[in-house]
């Protein structure tokens, strides 16, 4: 017993060590931290639990518990909410190879009020589905990159866009869309649709580096917006330098970085793989979060979330 107590007490000196260091390096470590926000409680309890059978590795168990836990709490706490500035709605969505470009997914843009989409994994199917549905009425301006399978990218808007562009990752091609809006009372605001590879195996080292490609924020230019599926979770390091470099996430803005956007009605993975959030929607220093939400998965493995930004005003030349 004292043993099968310190393999546990071991292997969760080593996960937390890897955490806290952002040394997660090939598939299996890159995919295991994903599950930070479980593994911090269950430290927790596993040393309550073992410290009556075996004190020291029981204190290890707490300790790591404790240390983990410091790192997903504040994702818990919300920031002061904006009360001044320009509103901005927007929601992304993983649409599952085009397969969730239905109406009911177009109607719940209109329940939310959605100034600006952007939608990953976007087919020509999907697209067109997306138009019998009936989205150039509500979300005129659009710039798409549409592709089969899951690389293909859009990007549509209430406001007027220009400077509409696509690029592709490097590495195995994923299409990511991106314009300046012009946002009524707030000027132009720089958006781009995300969707960096998954590290499946073999692939983490094209993961990391299409993820480190993300456009930042530059404080001589536009606000800007990065949201999409970015396929990693705020205890990955990559993601966590993207939001140093000058990002904020809007989930945890307002208390929700723990809102789970994965996997829902997968076709690949057990029933019991835990949900992880996958989709953030990340936002410069100079915007502010009003509200922030997921919504139903409808016929994705993603849930779409949405946010209310709060834009700083300014002229607009419209």
């Amino acid at each position: 017993m004292t043993a099968v107590c310190w393999a546990a007490a071991v292997l969760a000196a080593v996960f937390t060590v890897v955490r806290v260091l952002g040394a997660e390096r090939g598939t299996p470590l890159v995919q295991l931290v994903s599950y930070t926000p479980y593994a911090a409680p269950a430290a927790l309890v596993a040393g309550a639990a073992v410290t009556f059978l075996a004190v020291l590795p029981g204190l290890v168990l707490l300790a790591c518990g404790v240390v983990l836990a410091a790192l997903v709490v504040p994702r818990l706490v919300p920031s002061p909410v904006p009360r001044d500035g320009v509103r901005l709605r927007v929601m992304c969505a993983n649409l599952l190879f085009g397969r969730n470009a239905t109406l009911a997914f177009v109607d719940q843009l209109k329940i939310d009020d959605v100034d600006v989409l952007a939608v990953q994994e976007l087919t020509d199917e999907g697209l067109a589905a997306l138009d019998d549905a009936g989205i150039d009425a509500l979300l005129p301006h659009r710039v798409v990159s549409t592709a089969p399978g899951g690389g293909g990218s859009g990007l549509f808007s209430r406001h007027p866009i220009e400077d509409p562009a696509a690029r592709s990752l490097g590495g195995i091609p994923m299409q990511q869309t991106s314009a300046t809006v012009h946002v009524p009372g707030a000027g132009p605001v720089l958006i781009e649709s995300a969707h960096p590879y998954p590290p499946r195996q073999g692939r983490v080292r094209i993961w990391q580096q299409q993820i480190a490609t993300q456009a930042v924020p530059s404080a001589l230019g536009p606000p800007r917006i990065l949201l999409g599926d970015f396929n990693a979770t705020l205890d990955h390091a990559v993601l966590r330098k993207l939001l140093r470099a000058g990002y904020r996430d809007a989930a945890a803005e307002r208390g929700r970085g723990l809102a789970a956007t994965w996997p829902y009605k997968t076709e690949t993975l057990p029933f019991w793989t835990p949900p992880i959030t996958l989709d953030h929607v990340l936002i410069d220093a100079r915007i502010g979060v009003r509200e922030y939400g997921t919504r139903p998965a409808g016929e994705s493995d993603h849930r779409p979330v949405v946010a209310e930004l709060v834009l700083p005003a300014g002229f607009y030349a419209g």
